[in-house]
């Protein structure tokens, strides 16, 4: 089937995520994340990624709004932070009042603190409540996820979002989470802010074979494997580039050869060293 801005992924629920979104992490809220989020869904973007750390769940909701496309029609993603883990349901409707949402589409555990086996048991009844149609995780490795199923839970993640670009291509825990059958959604899917990987000689060649940019040809090389991409851009032009990835097709070939590119170079912290990170170096909740 041919892919177009409108193709989604069936959930291990039967839910339905679109494979390409944008992400607002770091997205200053107010006129900002809302031009954003606004001109995003104007472009035909179907998927926003917010978590309640990012400060800017309010101006993504009022984006939402005055938007004239169904909200039915809008997958959100939200995120649950750590000062939420001992009352995932409370910071859940925070989250929906500062949205102005009843629901979301997927609720996330932002990274693996101490207590999330704990928390992620919280989220399945938040499901059943239907205060979250899906539920996952991010920056989760293997051994996390595994824990999830020694903790007890009875829901498999339907999602990991985690960093995936070419020089960290985690192709193991892709594997494993295909077989578990939870989605993977791939954050920094161009490297990360300020540390792009478009200009590799590799990926010019391709561009100029399949006359489309870098970051279309590393777009593509996600979603086209059935990985959720959710670049970020502020800028409209970026945000229109990054949406028109569909009249071309990677070949198995040059697929290979951008996963080929992996360093193991994660550019993000290390999920395994979270608890150890100093408190002052994490952002803080704002209150809106």
């Amino acid at each position: 089937m041919k892919l177009n801005i409108k193709s989604t992924i069936a959930l291990n629920n039967g839910v339905k995520m679109p494979l390409l979104g944008i992400g607002v992490y770091n997205i200053p809220a107010g006129d900002n994340t809302r031009n954003v989020v606004r001109t995003a869904l104007e472009y035909g973007y179907r998927l926003i990624d917010t978590a309640r750390i990012y400060g800017n769940e309010k101006s993504v909701g009022q984006a939402i709004n005055d938007s004239a496309v169904p909200r039915d029609e809008i997958f959100v993603t939200t995120k649950l932070w750590k000062t939420g883990f001992e009352n995932p349901k409370k910071a859940l409707i925070e989250s929906l009042i500062a949205l102005g949402l009843d629901y979301v589409d997927l609720f996330l555990i932002n990274w693996p603190f101490k207590g999330y086996e704990k928390a992620y048991l919280e989220l399945e009844k938040l499901q059943k409540e239907g205060l979250c149609r899906s539920i996952g995780v991010s920056n989760f490795k293997i051994h996390h996820l595994e824990k999830l199923k020694e903790a007890g839970a009875s829901v498999i993640p339907q999602v990991n979002q985690t960093e995936i670009h070419p020089m960290n291509t985690e192709e193991h825990l892709i594997g494993y989470c295909r077989s578990n059958k939870i989605i993977v959604e791939a954050t920094s899917p161009l490297g990360g802010e300020g540390r792009l990987i478009i200009d590799d000689p590799r990926l010019i060649c391709m561009r100029e074979f399949y006359k489309a940019t870098a970051s279309q040809v590393l777009l593509r090389w996600n979603i086209q494997r059935g990985i959720v991409a959710i670049p970020k851009s502020v800028r409209p032009e970026r945000l229109l580039e990054n949406s028109q990835l569909y009249d071309f097709e990677l070949s198995n070939t040059d697929i290979d050869t951008i996963s080929d590119m992996n360093r193991n170079e994660r550019r993000n912290f290390d999920p395994d060293k979270v608890d150890s990170r100093p408190e002052c170096m994490w952002p803080k909740i704002v209150n809106l």
